[in-house]
This record gives C-alpha cells, sequence and structure tokens, in this order.
C-alpha cells in the first residue's frame, strides 16, 4: 500500500474508532445478546460472552503502579496515539486489552479499537508472521508516522503458543484452557515488562 494512502487510513481509524469503554460495552451488548461480529458460530459467540467477563474482570482487578506509568511515560512522545485492532471474540484481546486502556488512560494518550474484519485493507499492514493476529496495536506519532506495534500476545505466551502449534494433536481447546491460565498466573507482567523495554 502507498503510504500516503496507509496514513490516510490510519487518520480515518483514529477518527472513527471506538474508545476501549465503547468497545468493552459493544462486546458486553453482543454478548447479552448472544451474538459476536462475522459468522454467528456458537463457538464465537461463547467466545465473545467469555470476553465480556474477563475483561471486566480485569478492569476491576488491575491497577498500574505509579512506577510503571512514570517509566512507560518516558517512553511515550508527545501527542502519541494508539490504535488497536480487535474482535470480540478474540481470547488475547479480552487478557490485554483493559491494561492497555488503563495505562492510556493515566498517560493521556488517544487509545481507538476498530475491528479487524471491518478493516483488511489496514489490517494487510500490520501481519504477524504473514497473518492476521489480533489483538494489535499500533503506536502512531502525532503525525500518524509509526513508531512500534505490539501484538497478538506478550512474548513468553507466544513462545508456549509456537511450541503448542507445532504438535501433530494440537488442539485449539487445550489450548485455550493453558492460555487462560497463563494470563491469570502472569496478571500483566509480562506485558508490563515488554512495553517497557
Amino acid at each position: 500500500m502507498d503510504p500516503n494512502q496507509r496514513k490516510e487510513l490510519l487518520i480515518k481509524a483514529m477518527s472513527e474508532g471506538m474508545t476501549y469503554k465503547e468497545y468493552a460495552a459493544f462486546n458486553k451488548q453482543l454478548a447479552k445478546e448472544g451474538k459476536t461480529t462475522g459468522p454467528q458460530k456458537e463457538a464465537y459467540v461463547n467466545y465473545t460472552k467469555l470476553g465480556a467477563a474477563r475483561m471486566k474482570r480485569w478492569e476491576k482487578m488491575y491497577t498500574p503502579t505509579e512506577a510503571f506509568l512514570q517509566t512507560l511515560a518516558v517512553r511515550v512522545q508527545e501527542g502519541e496515539q494508539w490504535l488497536v485492532f480487535s474482535e470480540p471474540w478474540c481470547g488475547d484481546a479480552a487478557h490485554n486489552l483493559p491494561f492497555i486502556a488503563k495505562w492510556t488512560t493515566a498517560l493521556g494518550i488517544e487509545l481507538r479499537v476498530i475491528l479487524r474484519d471491518h478493516n483488511l485493507d489496514l489490517m494487510d499492514e500490520f501481519l504477524t508472521g504473514g497473518g492476521r493476529s489480533i489483538p494489535k496495536l499500533v503506536r502512531l506519532s502525532a503525525d500518524f508516522r509509526i513508531l512500534y506495534t505490539w501484538g497478538p500476545r506478550p512474548a513468553p505466551l507466544t513462545e508456549h503458543y509456537n511450541t503448542w502449534r507445532a504438535k501433530e494433536d494440537f488442539n485449539k481447546s487445550d489450548w485455550v484452557l493453558f492460555a487462560q491460565d497463563w494470563y491469570n498466573t502472569d496478571k500483566g507482567r509480562s506485558l508490563e515488562a515488554e512495553f517497557l523495554t
């Protein structure tokens, strides 16, 4: 994609994207109605319900320390803005977005969330290993230069995922349970560490 075209799409995404509160409310409403985004597959409806519950849980349980916020603030440019690609059925998004949202609120960073499948042209500019993995966070300067990208999960969990995926008998349901336990044990420490380095 032409850099100017990409910049136009980034400007549009930041102006039209949802705030975290809007995204969380959207996820909660879908869960309440027994719906999801995209094809209405039962598994994805269930993931959406789980996602809404997980986000609510992390919102209540997690508070970033002042020391962490002060260290992160040093690494953030004036006018920096963060864009996240997500979908309500995404388990990794449910475990990471509440943390990211609290940081941006505390530091006055503008955060917008857009749906991956409604923004595939832009999503395809930020692939992970050739795939449209989400959540995908794009840190942008005030003038929409790409500063850094992150996603879809903390590096230690990605290492586990790669090991699991390499097995012939890979079972997605088992992986989801493993990942859930990992996030519950880690409590955002790995995510914080990555954003400080």
